[in-house]
């Protein structure tokens, strides 16, 4: 299976460099790194010490339903996007040990039974795995410590 990593999308990205208000109607909250633990969810790569970025709500869902979450992410404050990210790696903003991963179907709705604790190095074969059961079409990858969304893994095979 061909995994894609989908980051925050370019637009939604743009508007809050714009200072659009974010998920809850707000501004960004502008900030420069420290260089630890800023990862962006547009370019998917860490933001370095020194540089500046976002802190803004986001809902990475096309609707608002029961759930759809919103919560905090960070975004480099001047324009990024991503690398592509090779087969059989992780996007490089995922460096904690391990994440939260759940599985969602066509209508953005949690399929019970998949969501738990990975290990980093377990998180591509337990994406596959989840891929693979019926119903799940998209996995959400989450902060462990703090439930934050970082991206969705999809498999690039389906059409």
């Amino acid at each position: 299976m061909t995994l894609t990593f989908v980051p925050m999308d370019p637009a939604t990205a743009a508007h809050l460099r714009e200072g659009g208000p974010d998920s809850y109607g707000n501004p960004p909250e502008k900030k420069v790194s420290d260089g630890a633990g800023v990862p962006c969810r547009r370019c998917m790569k860490m933001v370095s010490r020194g540089e500046p970025y976002l802190v803004a709500a986001w809902r990475p869902f096309g609707a608002l339903h029961a759930y759809a979450e919103t919560g905090p992410v960070f975004l480099h404050a001047e324009p990024c996007a991503p690398d592509p990210v090779g087969p059989g790696e992780l996007p490089p903003f995922l460096l904690s040990p391990d994440y939260i991963l759940r599985g969602y179907d066509a209508g953005e709705r949690i399929v019970y039974g998949t969501g738990g604790v990975i290990a980093r190095e377990q998180i591509l074969a337990r994406i596959g795995q989840l891929l693979d059961e019926p119903g799940v079409e998209a996995v959400h990858i989450r902060s462990s410590r703090n439930n934050c969304y970082h991206c969705k893994a999809v498999s690039a095979d389906r059409t």
